[in-house]
């Protein structure tokens, strides 16, 4: 006997019954009157946990008892189903469980290491270049918003820059719609990147570092490289990505939706994978071999990068603000922090700041453009 409530499937009365069951495979309730049926005509639903189970008649009516055991009893007495049972059985084995959780977490740690990206770099090669203008749209006025200001640049130091920039791009194919803009970049610091619709940004705290406008060429090289090899589209296509597999594993939007919206603050601060910026330093690298610029130029440049978040520049530069036409005390100040961040490596033994954390570390970076001279 199974104790439980009887549903007719036409109202919503219902009736604490007794379920029985004989051996010859007929289903009947005590208190009822009604017909035994075929247990074959009915459909019994599966142990999961202690929820309760439900027996589901032909005529609509149903059946619900709390007393799983015996259910399971009448299941292994009238019918041959070797997987009934399977769900209750295997979520109530402990190593099973433990092997389930690490198994999902090592396929979603895979999945977003390597497959993303592998599946993003497919995308972005199969989308037309319409795509990258289109995902561009807005950002800029986006991140003018939130981080930067007007360019204190001159604009004949500007029109230069430009100058320089649209003569490395009558070398390479495909660059029609690439262009620079010109920042001032305040909290961002130092810093150049590349939107997906073409456009490379430089901050005037960067253009502030070089002594020569070749190495002011050497990064437009790797902002270009970042270009050319999609990787503004792909890191965008790696971050939607992203949020759909959180949404899809989690099931909330909202988190979804805070990575997507947080895809401008990803292109300024958080950089690419190392391997797209190793990509882009090889472009930089073999443009540079190729039409004869000295990779020194890039190399250096990195070293200023780095020492540029040095508190004793950051102090010798803020003494100089008012002083915008002492090039040359400028330059002082970005090459005693060189000397100094030097001496400080040297001593602690490692780099004590990369370039950004996702970036190869400096002096590998350094150590390739030098190896090239």
């Amino acid at each position: 006997m199974i104790k439980g409530s009887y549903f007719n499937g036409v109202t919503s009365e219902k009736k604490d019954v007794l379920l029985y069951f004989t051996d010859d495979g007929l289903i009947g309730f005590n208190g009822l009157d009604i017909d035994e049926v075929d247990y074959n005509s009915v459909t019994v639903s599966s142990r999961i946990g202690n929820t309760p189970r439900y027996i589901n008649f032909t005529n609509g009516a149903q059946f619900e008892t709390c007393d799983n055991d015996a259910v399971d009893q009448m299941v292994k007495t009238l019918a041959n189903e070797p997987g009934h049972g399977l769900a209750h059985k295997l979520e109530s084995a402990k190593a099973f469980i433990l092997f389930t959780v690490v198994a999902v977490i090592l396929f979603g740690w895979m999945f977003i290491q390597y497959g993303i990206p592998a599946m993003s770099k497919q995308v972005a090669e199969w989308l037309p270049d319409e795509a990258s203008q289109y995902m561009g749209q807005g950002v800029l006025e986006a991140m003018d918003k939130s981080w930067f200001s007007a360019s204190e640049l001159k604009q004949q130091r500007q029109d230069e820059l430009r100058k320089l920039f649209n003569g490395l791009l009558k070398n390479i194919k495909g660059s029609q719609d690439y262009k620079i803009e010109f920042r001032l970049g305040g909290k961002i610091r130092a810093n150049a990147f590349a939107l997906p619709d073409g456009t490379i940004v430089f901050t005037d705290e960067l253009i502030n570092l070089a002594e020569d406008d070749l190495e002011i060429a050497s990064v437009m090289l790797h902002e270009i490289g970042h270009l050319k090899r999609k990787h503004s589209l792909r890191a965008t296509i790696q971050q939607f990505s992203l949020a759909m597999f959180v949404m899809v594993i989690t099931g909330d939007v909202s988190t979804s939706s805070s990575i997507i919206t947080a895809i401008p603050i990803m292109l300024v601060e958080s950089g690419f994978s190392q391997k797209m910026e190793t990509e882009a330093d090889s472009y930089s690298l073999e443009y540079m071999q190729q039409y004869g610029i000295n990779p020194a130029y890039f190399a250096v440049m990195m070293e200023k990068l780095e020492a540029s978040y040095m508190p004793q520049y950051i102090s010798c530069m803020e003494a100089l603000r008012k002083d915008e036409d002492n090039r040359a005390k400028k330059i002082k100040c970005i090459t005693d922090a060189v000397k100094l961040n030097k001496e400080e490596n040297a001593k602690a033994g490692k780099n004590t700041l990369d370039y950004f954390s996702t970036h190869p570390s400096s002096e590998e970076r350094v150590e390739r453009f030098r190896n090239k001279i």
